[in-house]
């Protein structure tokens, strides 16, 4: 072994500390790199993988009415049409045998006409047998979370019959919506097992077409096309869904997150790479003497570089050892986590070979480089200058910033505790380097808690302009004055407004425009209503008085370039043709792209245009007791109250405020805690960060603690001055992250949410995460002193005034 070997194995084996909280600092933030480049790589193309597995369908199409098989076939004569395949899929409510008093709850019944010989947006058979005839299948999601199994048996409210229908299969679905984000339960059938809800064989309610080349434009114009054809025929489309062959439509509700999370892991490993320099710094200033005695007998500039960027090279080895294993696993558990989310099947360990190879060059070439800047200055000293120096901070006292210090810890404080701030303030330096992680680590905390709490904010304001507690969708329509009489008869109801909906188009100069989201629906709102009214952000809201006015979502009018008042041709179908003006623009805060987008209008600018006087299709409705057990016994009163009429209600658009609420905090806990997840990492890095710098004081102030030690002074009291001196950082880093935290936040939440919302954030600092804050980095302060403070007690007179 070479004399350079020798010294590097000296230093790492014999300040066993030192090397573990320089290879833990740096491997926290390779960890960080490799855990999020890794799920991200991992996470799309996995959701890619699946999608094209299906054979995805271009367009998706339900209709209003049911069509039979030549009207398909009909259609798949329009040029750039590849394939329709047809299939049915119906709204029901349904209750398991095994529970026949308990309550109706709300699912979707879809049938394939061939299960066998799929076409597009295939189904998977992952366990028993495919559905025929009288029994079902059911999606696996929808198995797992609500707890239906093969052989449990289902009755549908639908049926109109007691008769229970036994689960046979288990089914995977693409293209279903996760029951932990508010999806519902999904049940398979077959033609024949359809007719028991009085839908006919040969007759279907959706279309899943594919078109020739494939571009998003040319299945948009085909889309158009089917519409103006199937309208003809008195045939409306209730929503549109586009998918990209190659892409998941999932992409866009994770695209957002993964980019903030990169961004945070590279955050992560800056500080882990200031912590290195901080390392290196001490290490050289600890061995100032060593570097001049070497250069003395007659060691190079080169050898004295080689020698400590060899340490940090095995630091960084080291590091990679630890975070590529650890990295790769959460990725791989992060990524299956998520992927089952979307009903994608994950089983087989990978590992991301991007993500390796940024863990390589952070593990070794960025630490290299960071501590470029120490051993340069180092090694670059004369032998003079390197003997002569006193590596322990003698110069302190010397300056103002010195003596104030001096003045304050003499004043306020015990003389043992007196030295600990001015020991706090000896090493500038480091003091800065240390209190950059840690106010960075804050800074970031008090970010994301601040997104959170902007994100909820957001929220509740939105939701705040619905001034209803309950909402129910009729099927069909229903005439005014019948159901408001009946809901005067119910004392729970305070006031209640039923509107009128139903499918659009929007037309300009004749062309069919693009819409935001899988379609479009004209609501009717009284003029006069105070029930809602969306956020406006170009001209007004609709008033008494209003003819023909529309208000249109902003996607919509940034699409097709329509501006406030604009006049557009809204086709409404079997209803007819009618010329709208657009008087203002709204934004939908949380825009969910496989929503049908809403276009407003004044109801009875509707009921003239559509010619249904006196008829609505959505009840909402403002209990005269506002808690959540009134709100929801009066949910169930009503649905109950109207199905007992046959008034039929569509399970997919009745809701509570409070069930809306549960769900849209559910998806967005996803997003917080990941968030959170890496602001815990950071923490943790400054945590390291503080206690290698506390270690790194104890060994440079060896001979100090013998003096105090030979001069009656306890380890009680040596240990407290080590610990109050962390605290004290903890606690500085604390009131310069609070005030940067504040200034930066606003801004930096406007920035996430158009990345991940498009959209601005109503912004609210988080002033309790400030009090958790404090807690928590009191608290990590205190546990990385410890270490160091019992390591300074240790220290005895004789081997302290023989530390060189």
């Amino acid at each position: 072994m070479s004399v350079i070997w020798r010294k590097v194995w000296f230093d790492l084996w014999h300040n066993k500390v030192r090397t573990m909280l320089a290879v833990l600092s740096i491997a926290a933030g390779v960890f960080a790199i490799g855990a999020v480049f890794g799920m991200v790589d991992q996470l799309l193309s996995g959701m890619d993988q699946a999608h094209q597995a299906i054979t995805p369908s271009h367009v998706t199409m339900a209709l209003t009415e049911r069509i039979d098989q030549n009207t398909a076939d009909r259609l798949k004569n329009i040029a750039g049409v590849e394939d329709i395949a047809v299939s049915n899929s119906v709204t029901i409510r349904y209750k398991l045998k095994a529970d026949p008093t308990g309550e109706w709850r709300a699912g979707l019944l879809e049938m394939r006409a061939d299960y066998e010989e799929q076409t597009y947006d295939t189904l998977q058979l992952k366990e028993g047998t495919w559905p025929e005839k009288d029994n079902l299948a059911i999606e696996r999601l929808s198995s797992q979370f609500f707890g239906i199994n093969i052989g449990d048996e289902v009755i549908f409210e639908l049926d109109k019959t007691d008769r229970a229908l036994p689960i046979t299969g288990k089914v995977r679905s693409g293209l279903v919506e996760p029951p932990q984000f508010g999806g519902n339960a999904m049940f398979f059938t077959d033609a024949q097992g359809l007719e028991r809800f009085n839908i006919p064989a040969g007759e279907f309610n959706q279309l899943r077409v594919r078109v020739t080349p494939y571009s998003p434009e040319l299945a948009r114009e085909i889309a158009s096309e089917i519409k103006e054809r199937l309208g003809k025929e008195r045939v409306g489309v209730a929503f549109t869904f586009y998918q990209d062959p190659q892409e998941h439509f999932g992409r866009i509700f994770v695209e957002g997150l993964t980019l903030v999370l990169q961004i945070l892991a590279v955050i992560s490993l800056i500080m882990s790479v200031i912590l290195v320099t901080n390392t290196m710094t001490a290490l050289i200033t600890q061995q100032i003497n060593q570097i001049g005695m070497m250069k003395a007998i007659g060691g190079s500039t080169g050898v004295i570089l080689r020698i400590y960027l060899a340490t940090v090279l095995i630091y960084g080895l080291l590091a990679f050892l630890i975070s590529l294993p650890l990295g790769a696993w959460v990725a791989f558990s992060i990524t299956q986590w998520f992927l089952n989310l979307f009903n994608i099947d994950y089983e087989v360990f990978q590992v991301s070979s991007r993500a390796v190879v940024y863990q390589a060059l952070a593990a070794t070439l960025i630490p290299a480089l960071a501590a470029l800047w120490p051993v340069l200055t180092g090694a670059a000293m004369t032998v003079r200058a390197a003997i002569a120096t006193y590596g322990i901070g003698g110069d302190f006292g010397s300056n103002w910033l010195d003596r104030t210090v001096e003045r304050i810890g003499n004043r306020l404080l015990a003389s043992a505790y007196a030295i600990a701030l001015g020991n706090m303030f000896r090493r500038k330096g480091r003091l800065a380097l240390t209190q950059l992680v840690l106010v960075g680590a804050g800074t970031m905390f008090l970010i994301v808690m601040s997104l959170s709490a902007s994100l909820m904010y957001t929220l509740n304001t939105d939701l705040n302009r619905r001034r209803f507690d309950i909402r129910l969708g009729f099927d069909d329509p229903q005439r005014q004055n019948r159901v408001l009489s009946m809901l005067r008869s119910t004392p729970e109801v305070a006031e209640a407004e039923l509107w009128y909906e139903t499918p659009a188009a929007i037309l300009k100069q004749g062309q069919r425009l693009k819409e935001a989201g899988i379609g479009t629906n004209i609501i009717g709102i009284p003029a006069a209503s105070a029930m809602y009214k969306p956020l406006i952000i170009a001209g007004r809201w609709f008033q008494p008085g209003d003819g023909r006015v529309i208000v249109i979502n902003k996607d919509t009018a940034d699409d097709n370039h329509i501006q406030v008042g604009d006049t557009v041709t809204l086709n409404l179908f079997e209803l007819g043709d009618a010329e709208w003006q657009v008087i203002g623009i709204y934004r939908l805060i949380f825009n969910d792209p496989f929503d049908v987008t809403p276009i407003y209008a004044p109801l009875e600018a509707v009921a003239a245009a559509t010619k249904q006087y006196n008829e609505g299709t959505r009840l909402h409705v403002r209990t005269a007791n506002r808690t959540p057990e009134t709100i929801e016994a009066t949910f169930l009163k009503l649905k109950n109250m109207f199905e007992d009429r046959e008034m039929e209600i569509n399970n997919f658009e009745a809701s509570t405020m409070i069930q809306d609420r549960e769900e849209a905090e559910s998806q967005f806990s996803i997003t917080t805690t990941m968030l959170l997840a890496l602001a815990i990492i950071v923490a943790l890095v400054g945590g390291i960060g503080l206690m290698g710098s506390l270690s790194i004081g104890v060994v440079e102030r060896t001979r100090e603690i013998g003096v105090m030690r030979a001069i009656g002074a306890r380890s009680r009291t040596i240990m407290g001055m080590f610990v109050l001196e962390g605290i004290l950082q903890g606690l500085f880093s604390w009131l310069l992250a609070v005030p940067l935290s504040f200034i930066v936040a606003r801004s930096l939440a406007n920035a996430l949410g158009q990345v991940m919302f498009d959209a601005n954030l109503d912004y609210q600092y988080d002033f309790s995460a400030v009090l958790t804050w404090l807690v928590i980095i009191l608290l990590i302060s205190a546990l990385a002193s410890i270490l160091p403070a019992r390591n300074a007690t240790q220290v005895s007179v004789r081997e302290s005034l023989a530390y060189v």
